[in-house]
Parts: structure tokens; sequence; C-alpha cells
């Protein structure tokens, strides 16, 4: 079986704010964006009828992000989930200067639920949050 990775898709209530984070922040680039897709084949593949969203493709550094926020139906907010609840948990980023970039996201409002920290020889990491509350990992390999 041949595969490889292409990309996570996020649902998001706040496109803008989504895409501000995504893109000016962590300096992901758009790559497409559809500010209303919908198709009967759409509808099918995410099993919604009548669905219609704004997508946005985000790529850089190595991988690509999309971003839905659903026209139709309504997406309602899940609930919080602890990193030890079953389901998809967090996604991650290889960074280099971990210290600076933490300052720099801090600086900007974003949060943390630590500073960087020496989790194993070799490895520095942190979690923070997107604006919709999504766990990312950013982990430095020295």
């Amino acid at each position: 079986m041949k595969m490889n990775w292409h990309h996570v898709a996020i649902a998001v209530e706040d496109m803008k704010g989504a895409k501000a984070f995504y893109r000016d922040l962590l300096g992901f680039e758009i790559d497409w964006e559809n500010e209303n897709y919908a198709n009967e084949q759409f509808a099918k593949v995410v099993d919604l009828k009548d669905a219609s969203a704004h997508v946005v493709m985000l790529k850089g550094y190595g991988t690509r992000l999309e971003l839905f926020h659903y026209h139709s139906p309504q997406g309602k907010k899940m609930p919080s989930k602890r990193q030890c609840d079953f389901g998809l948990t967090h996604f991650a980023l290889v960074v280099e200067d971990i210290n600076n970039i933490y300052n720099v996201l801090l600086s900007n409002g974003v949060t943390f639920n630590c500073p960087p920290q020496s989790t194993r020889p070799g490895a520095c990491l942190t979690y923070m949050k997107d604006p919709e509350g999504n766990v990312i990992e950013l982990v430095e390999y020295n």
C-alpha cells in the first residue's frame, strides 16, 4: 500500500481569525481558497446534506492545513478535550529556536500550557492553542 501524508483539516468558527493565526502568525501560505465550496459530491464525501463551506488550504513546513468554515449546516462547539481523552488531540510542528518562537507567539497573545520543557534528552517542547482552542505542539530536536 502506497501512501503519503497530505493534510490535517480543522473546522473553524472564525475563518478570518484562523487565517490570521496560521498565515500571518505561523507563516503558512494560502495554496488555494474557495469561499463557497458546495456541490453534490462534496456533500456526499463529508456526509452532510446540502453542505457548503468556505475552504482554505494552507501549505508550509512540509505539510498542509485545510480550514473549513461551514455555511451549511452550521457547526457547533465541541466539548473541551484532555490530551488523555480518546481521538485526535493535537498536531505537532518541528521548529528551530523554540524559546524565541515561544516568546514571539506569547507576545502576540497565543495561549500556552507552559514555557518550553526538556521532556527527554534532545527534545524540548510545549503545547499551545490556536484561536479555536485546537492544540498544537511545538517541538525542537537538538
